[in-house]
């Protein structure tokens, strides 16, 4: 299954169904889902959505695709990251899975359609606190 489809999965499973609002688990905490959360350059959050296990946050930057994706590759791949997964899937984005000692992170990267900015999807899940590290499906 590919980084994209495992992201797919998760955001189709951790979105609330159609419930009386009142009833909804609460979203968790950024920082529960996003310990470390590494930003792209300038970012200005655009969404927030999830459910009671999961976040995915839509984020716009002005740098070019290019650069975020350098960016995201060497942050992902230092201080407690480990980058699992680098593709790119049919509409040309780049797709990054990282772990580390919390949960994972899914980042999609991809240019705006007149190319001039990024569009930056992080996406993580509430690992429960079992003492090991949540491990990707393969």
């Amino acid at each position: 299954m590919t980084a994209f489809r495992i992201l797919a999965c998760l955001a189709l499973l951790a979105l609330p169904g159609c419930k009386d609002k009142d009833s909804e688990p609460a979203m968790p905490r950024v920082s529960q889902v996003f310990p470390k959360l590494p930003l792209p350059p300038q970012a200005t959050v655009l969404s927030r959505t999830g459910g009671p296990e999961a976040i995915q946050l839509s984020l716009r930057s002005p740098a070019k695709a290019k650069d975020v994706e350098t960016y995201y590759r060497a942050v992902l791949s230092r201080d407690g990251w480990r980058l699992v997964n680098d593709m790119r899937d049919r509409d040309g984005s780049v797709v990054l899975l990282a772990q580390q000692d919390g949960p994972p992170l899914w980042v999609r990267i991809k240019s705006t359609d007149d190319s001039v900015a990024t569009i930056v999807e992080l996406s993580g899940a509430v690992v429960p606190d079992t003492g090991k590290v949540a491990k990707p499906a393969s």
